[in-house]
């Protein structure tokens, strides 16, 4: 009793203002130095991969099987995510990159779409299109740099203005606009848009671009080597920070902060430079074959809250073809206006089943996005581990059960929605 009390205190005093949004690096990150030339940058991109393959191997998370097969597809998706958006991209003339079941990373949101591109800070940019009907749309500017540095400048759906269709133009950089504006800052910036689909049955994507638009725009330059040296040398370093990065963070900022099977308070990211009016829950789970963990909440005047399962490779789980997220919307309330989550490896017949995917340890997260205020006393979530055959007594009498045929018309819809959500 008394070392899980002294366990919650550091995951409170310490492990919660940390684990989200500060700078976070290995120290056996070796960087590629400016300077060099191409086949020796190309080298060095070679070696990284082999050096991936090490790290894996020789750490915690490299344990049953399954997390061996998922630790080469965490290498997999980092190479993916920093050669498109670092080797293939160019800040003066930017493409979207998108993050998706493909090229996972970071602790994905299974309910979010997320678009990132690299801009030039002292330069003008238009970003245009169309919202859809998705639950939020926010825009968050970040200094280049670790994924996790603080952002500097934040437009939320709240802020922004479109026409009667759904249509937006937004500027970055230039004079200051009454609306629809985020200022530029020296350097390199990441542009990154979150859109949020809460009702899967419903919410249908954006289409969203971005131009720059000021006169000092470069003529799009021809590749030289000097250029693709240097965009294998970004791609290289991201890569090889990434991919430790996100093992390291679960395993020094959760594992080692947390006790299993148990949630940290909701966490204001904020006012920690992370999206406003947004508050995280997280913490881990580690079941037994016949365990499994209820998570307790209560529906909030959030404009959106879900829970999502990951491995601790950092990464969400198959949210397509398995119930392994669930939003509000999605979720079904019980007859005494508590919603009860249930995380097992095996289908315990309940609407709002999480599905571990075989995985006997792995990360939760949950988020309240358009929260204004913190989550009352009696609103924050809690967890119990139980008995996977005793898991009724511990909900309502009047639970209703899910067929085997229910489960199944529930992952091909959410299965259609993913399809829809990136044009797969």
């Amino acid at each position: 009793m008394k070392r899980n009390m002294l366990f919650m205190i550091i995951g409170v005093m310490v492990g919660t203002s940390l684990m989200y949004l500060k700078d976070f690096r290995t120290d056996s990150t070796v960087m590629v130095q400016d300077g060099i030339g191409l086949e020796e940058t190309f080298q060095a991109f070679a070696k990284a991969i082999e050096s991936a393959g090490s790290f894996v191997q020789a750490h915690k998370w490299y344990g049953s099987p399954q997390e061996q097969a998922e630790a080469y597809r965490h290498i997999l998706r980092g190479l993916i995510a920093a050669i498109e958006l670092k080797a293939m991209s160019d800040p003066d003339f930017p493409y979207f990159y998108e993050v998706d079941p493909f090229s996972k990373g970071g602790m994905d949101n299974a309910d979010q779409r997320y678009l990132t591109t690299m801009i030039n800070g002292e330069a003008s940019y238009k970003v245009w299109g169309n919202r859809g009907t998705s639950r939020r749309l926010d825009f968050t500017l970040y200094q280049a740099g670790s994924p996790m540095a603080p952002s500097f400048a934040t437009l939320s759906t709240d802020q922004l203005v479109t026409d009667t269709n759904g249509n937006f133009e937004l500027y970055i950089g230039g004079a200051p606009q009454a609306s629809n504006w985020l200022p530029g800052n020296a350097g390199k910036m990441r542009l990154l848009i979150r859109q949020i689909h809460s009702d899967w049955s419903m919410e249908a994507p954006g289409q969203i671009h971005i131009d720059r638009i000021d006169m000092d725009r470069p003529l799009y330059p021809v590749l030289t080597r000097e250029i693709m040296a240097e965009r294998l040398r970004n791609a290289t370093n991201t890569f090889a920070e990434d991919l430790r990065r996100w093992p390291e963070l679960s395993r020094t900022r959760f594992s080692m902060l947390m006790p299993a099977n148990w949630l940290t308070p909701p966490q204001d990211t904020g006012k920690q430079g992370g999206l406003a009016q947004r508050w995280m829950v997280g913490g881990h789970f580690e079941l037994a074959a016949d365990e499994a963990l209820i998570i307790t909440a209560h529906p909030t005047e959030a404009d959106y809250q879900g829970i999502q399962l990951g491995h601790h490779w950092w990464e969400s789980l198959d949210y397509a073809n398995r119930q392994s997220s669930l939003s509000l919307d999605q979720a079904h309330v019980s007859s005494d206006g508590v919603v009860y989550f249930v995380i097992s490896n095996r289908d315990p017949g309940v609407a709002n089943w999480l599905d571990a995917e075989g995985y006997s340890r792995g990360v939760i997260l949950m988020r309240y996005d358009g929260m204004p205020s913190p989550l009352r006393e009696e609103q924050k979530p809690v967890a119990n581990l139980v008995k996977l055959n005793e898991l009724r007594k511990h909900l309502p009498t009047d639970e209703p059960r899910v067929s085997t045929e229910q489960r199944a018309e529930t992952i091909s819809e959410r299965r259609r929605h993913v399809q829809l959500r990136y044009g797969l």
